[in-house]
């Protein structure tokens, strides 16, 4: 059944939907991908880790930020960029499946220091008295007002960087021992009490982040457990929580596929649709969400 499900998921790679950057393509969810090839990429999918490393800017005011997707981060004459939290998982996942990569250790540092070079002013500092800036706000991804960096996220940026044995950011450090501890109990009750939806696959995939690199193993368990008692119908959080697929797991998913001779990918991640199964019979999915799945259940069968 391995073997059928390779076959059919390599099919369909065929005809998910691509965006073109040069003379390369990528997968694309139709905008803000970065997440989805980081997750993508956390199963060996190389296109994807492409398509990651591919949405940081390599030159000028902005070299370091990563972006949405590869387009806008190779487009000099775009709009600020925009970027959040939920997008910086995919890099994360990125970061852990990319362990012998020299390339992510160069991105991690240029996100770093771009991250330390560009704190919001909130006073500014009258040019009479020499310019600048006398206090600043906190560290953000982008210019946008979405992209602050929360505590619980410089504590699981922390973990990947502790995992790649990379030089960690002051806020890592801070954010180390008692906070991580925290931020681990608080993950689990957000689970339990966010929406169904969007947010719910967010603390999926920061469980998922935390068992690539293998920590905090008793409180990612319970995030996992607390999503799947959730969203049951949901294959990506069963198979996450059981961290394999049985065979009846597979049975389902391969009934799940669409035929590639009559697929028509649409904008949506089916694994964050908080109308999980009418989604399913409607089709509604990417490609791509299938694809990383399968991949998934491949990468846990080994």
């Amino acid at each position: 059944m391995l073997d059928l499900i390779k076959a059919r998921i390599s099919r369909l790679e065929e005809v998910c939907p691509t965006i073109e950057v040069g003379n390369a393509s990528y997968p694309t969810k139709g905008g803000n991908d970065c997440l989805y090839l980081g997750l993508l990429a956390s199963v060996g999918y190389q296109p994807a880790m492409d398509g990651v490393f591919k949405c940081q800017t390599k030159i000028g005011e902005h070299e370091g930020l990563f972006q949405s997707n590869p387009k806008l981060a190779a487009d000099e004459r775009q709009n600020p960029p925009i970027f959040s939290s939920d997008m910086a998982l995919g890099v994360l996942c990125w970061l852990v499946s990319s362990e012998y990569s020299s390339r992510s250790i160069l991105a991690a540092e240029l996100w770093l220091k771009w991250i330390n070079k560009n704190r919001r002013c909130l006073i500014p500092n009258p040019k009479i008295f020499g310019g600048g800036c006398l206090l600043r706000g906190g560290y953000r991804y982008a210019p946008n007002k979405e992209s602050n960096i929360t505590p619980s996220m410089w504590s699981l940026m922390g973990r990947v960087w502790d995992h790649r044995w990379l030089k960690p950011h002051k806020m890592m450090e801070l954010a180390e021992g008692g906070f991580s501890i925290a931020e681990d109990e608080v993950s689990v009750l957000e689970a339990e009490f966010c929406a169904l939806g969007y947010q719910l696959h967010l603390k999926a995939v920061q469980a998922y982040i935390k068992l690539q690199i293998q920590q905090s193993t008793e409180y990612r368990k319970k995030v996992t457990k607390m999503c799947h008692a959730r969203l049951p119908a949901n294959l990506f959080y069963k198979v996450l929580h059981q961290e394999g697929a049985s065979k009846e797991d597979m049975e389902v998913f391969l009934a799940m596929l669409p035929n590639p001779m009559t697929f028509r990918p649409q904008n949506y991640w089916l694994w964050e649709r908080e109308d999980y199964t009418e989604a399913v019979r409607q089709g509604k999915m990417c490609g791509w969400d299938m694809v990383f799945l399968g991949k998934l259940i491949l990468q846990f069968a080994q």
